[in-house]
């Protein structure tokens, strides 16, 4: 079942998330402060962790029902899972460091295809890149990261979220709009 947003608002820049619970959180700040040493970049504040799913953009208000409703579908048609971080690495041209699973769970795999499928019906923007999940650990590098495995820090997945973003001058600030669980326990999902 969704949460509805409280406030209207006529455009929302919005994305499709998997947010951590705090346990997870915890993990994921502390690499998160040792990469952006490493890395000589600027961790993000503990609160804004997440793996974004897909991201819709700006997206004008009267579209927001339909996200809602395909956020939904995509929740139903997939179960619980553990996500295991378990590579850490950089995007050289970018400047950021992330940590992500060197295989992608089904489920979350099935996620992203709804999402997609979605957006696609609904006239919005879709990503053409390949999907490659990752949770942003570090921006602003100034030093490569090279990818190489690490102690996998296992997530359980129970939720998806619709996260509104806003960039401020201090970084971004997400707010979540609404949240859905998912369907049925699949088991561990990482293989």
């Amino acid at each position: 079942m969704a949460e509805t947003p409280s406030i209207a608002v006529t455009a929302h820049r919005l994305f499709f998330a998997l947010v951590p619970e705090a346990d997870v959180r915890r993990a994921l700040a502390a690499l998160a402060a040792d990469v952006a040493r490493a890395a000589g970049g600027r961790a993000p504040r503990a609160q804004n962790l997440h793996l974004t799913v897909a991201f819709l953009g700006d997206v004008p208000g009267d579209h927001v029902p339909a996200v809602l409703d395909f956020g939904a579908r995509a929740a139903a048609g997939t179960g619980a899972f553990v996500l295991a971080l378990d590579r850490v690495g950089s995007f050289r041209d970018a400047g950021i460091a992330w940590a992500a699973a060197q295989v992608i769970p089904p489920p979350l795999q099935r996620i992203f295809e709804a999402l997609r499928e979605g957006m696609q019906a609904e006239g919005l923007r879709v990503e053409r890149r390949a999907f490659h999940p990752h949770v942003t650990l570090a921006r602003r590098c100034t030093r490569p990261l090279p990818a190489r495995e690490m102690p996998p820090v296992a997530w359980p997945v129970a939720t998806l979220v619709l996260m509104a973003s806003t960039t401020l001058p201090e970084g971004p600030h997400y707010a979540q709009l609404a949240s859905w669980r998912l369907a049925a326990d699949e088991g561990t999902g990482a293989r």
